[in-house]
């Protein structure tokens, strides 16, 4: 029993956008069994505006995070070693700064309770044969700088620039330094400390494994998983990860959540503890309307 009062959690919040927003958050997800770790995009200029309190620590350096960027990457590994500096928790948790609870702080706990020891990881093997050259130009291509953007011209210049390398083996990047199996998905996931210390761990000794994803593209649905995967936590692996997002609707993928969103999200978000995304200055009713359900 007394294990259990002691249960630690640690939420990684990444942000760049509405401190308003990012301090509702925090208040409804606090709770005497966690803790929040901050990456605050270094560009922002909002740290000042959120909440300081003992149980909110902030990443002391942040990077300038860019889509499609290793920063997507860094941003996390610098949470997992400042919550390493905080004592061992239970479970951590990776959310946005636009999430938002669809259930209560101790609904969340019990389950993560309950469930100790698994670990919640949205996956799926790699090469799929539903993407484009299988998903692994995202790891096989060599990306400049430049090349990385969401801009359109950039995007077409880059879908033939991969198209190019992946058709001519010897232009190809060596992957000796990954595993013979990869995974992708979402980096929102839910993993024990056991499985984070493992993947600190992991980078240290394998440092070839990460000068590789500093210039991929979109490696962070690859880098995590491919790790927590190809170790023995694999067989403690849940493919879910609690989490309501939509990415049909649009017009954004994934959908900035509406007020008319709030019946699907009632129905279709059975089960998940958190949704994203909700943005104050797109519409401000539908994050008064979640924070109740919470």
């Amino acid at each position: 029993m007394n294990v259990l009062h002691n249960f630690r959690m640690a939420y990684v919040v990444l942000c760049h956008k509405n401190p308003e927003q990012i301090n509702l958050l925090l208040e409804s997800l606090t709770d005497e069994h966690v803790e929040f770790f901050l990456h605050v995009d270094r560009k922002s200029g909002i740290e000042a505006q959120i909440l300081h309190r003992e149980d909110i620590h902030f990443v002391k350096q942040p990077v300038d995070v860019q889509w499609g960027h290793y920063g997507q990457i860094e941003c996390i590994l610098k949470c997992f070693e400042l919550i390493k500096e905080h004592g061992h928790f239970d479970y951590i948790h990776i959310i946005s700064g636009q999430d938002l609870p669809l259930v209560s702080n101790r609904t969340i706990v019990d389950f993560f309770k309950e469930n100790r020891g698994k670990e919640f990881v949205k996956h799926l093997q790699l090469p799929n044969e539903a993407e484009m050259w299988g998903c692994m130009y995202r790891v096989s291509v060599y990306y400049p700088r430049f090349l990385v953007s969401r801009a359109k011209a950039v995007s077409e210049i880059r879908n033939r620039y991969i198209n190019l390398v992946m058709s001519v083996p010897m232009l190809k990047r060596s992957l000796k330094h990954l595993p013979d199996a990869l995974y992708k998905g979402s980096n929102w996931m839910s993993v024990t400390g056991e499985c984070m210390e493992y993947i600190l761990e992991y980078i240290r000794s394998n440092p070839g494994y990460v000068r590789l994803f500093k210039n991929s593209f979109c490696g962070d649905e690859i880098f995590f998983h491919s790790i927590i995967l190809n170790s023995s936590f694999k067989h403690k692996v849940v493919n879910e990860i609690k989490r309501y997002t939509d990415w049909e609707t649009g017009p954004e993928f994934p959908r900035t959540l509406r007020a008319e969103d709030y019946e699907r999200i009632r129905q279709k978000g059975t089960g998940c503890f958190w949704g994203r995304k909700f943005d104050l200055d797109v519409d401000r009713e539908i994050v008064q309307d979640i924070l109740q359900l919470a």
